[in-house]
């Protein structure tokens, strides 16, 4: 199965509200992350239904903690560093069996993100950071709260607004995964692109509404034992509205859908996420 059962480390989505922005120099923000996805059919290498009986419903909530150093160069950049925990919630079926499972998922280190805004329009970020696997794991069960591997995650991410209305932003990142020590498979490295096009409402400004969503393109072979595991690359395209209401320049909440209408590969379905952050 792609991506080692059509899971990945990333949270696929998560960064589609205003990504290359950090705080200030000198300043804390708080992030909270909410999702519930369920799906209800896992696509193989055609798109087809191909798990008898498959079915996922599970609840993530992460934490956030970024802080923007003191320290900023002439040439603008600024450095930032950041910490996030996750756990989760879920159930599985699949060939007639049932598991569930709740627990610590993952930490996610992110030691250092530098920030650059050539204008008061353009933002820009990139960081190296990695997943940790945290939560308990046996083979042996259907479900799993951590994946029970690494993975190295190459941030970048762009915000524009070309207009005080209009925001565009999108959040590549490429991650690296790390072999599963108690299976001996190697899910495929990832390519993934979160995207928002954003309008804010003139008669409302504190209230932005949008298209957002992510694509999803695995890259490199799973390897099993040390060989390549073919037709089994993860492709995932997603879409759905978004609402974003800022209480102040520092503060807000984001209630998202997204819907995955392109699935090869791993489970399709269905994304809804509650955010929300303010400056400590």
């Amino acid at each position: 199965m792609a991506t080692e059962n059509g899971n990945t480390n990333w949270p696929l989505g998560v960064q589609t509200v205003v990504p290359a922005i950090l705080p200030a120099p000198g300043n804390t923000q708080f992030y909270s992350y909410s999702v519930f996805y369920g799906a209800n059919t896992y696509r193989d290498n055609a798109g087809r239904s191909s798990v008898p009986g498959f079915k996922l419903a599970t609840f993530v909530q992460a934490v956030r903690l970024v802080h923007t150093w003191d320290y900023q160069p002439d040439n603008g950049i600024k450095f930032s560093s950041g910490v996030i925990g996750t756990a989760d919630t879920l159930k599985v079926q699949a060939y007639g069996q049932k598991d569930r499972k709740t627990g610590m998922k993952q930490v996610y280190l992110s030691p250092l993100y530098l920030t650059y805004s050539p204008t008061d329009s353009l933002h820009l970020l990139t960081g190296f950071n990695v997943f940790l696997p945290v939560g308990g794991y046996d083979k042996k069960d259907l479900a799993n709260t951590s994946s029970n591997y690494a993975t190295y995650t190459q941030e970048f991410a762009l915000t524009w607004f070309p207009s005080p209305s209009w925001e565009v932003s999108v959040e590549p990142t490429i991650s690296i995964n790390q072999r599963n020590k108690d299976t001996d498979y190697r899910s495929g490295d990832i390519l993934n692109v979160d995207y928002l096009l954003g309008y804010r409402l003139p008669a409302l400004p504190q209230l932005q509404v949008g298209l957002v969503g992510y694509y999803t393109h695995q890259f490199t072979d799973d390897r099993l034992n040390g060989s390549d595991v073919s037709d089994t690359r993860l492709k995932k395209f997603a879409y759905g509205p978004q609402a974003f209401y800022a209480f102040t320049k520092t503060s807000g909440v984001v209630l998202k859908w997204m819907h995955e209408s392109v699935v090869k590969n791993g489970p399709k379905g269905d994304g809804l996420w509650f955010e929300a952050t303010f400056a400590l």
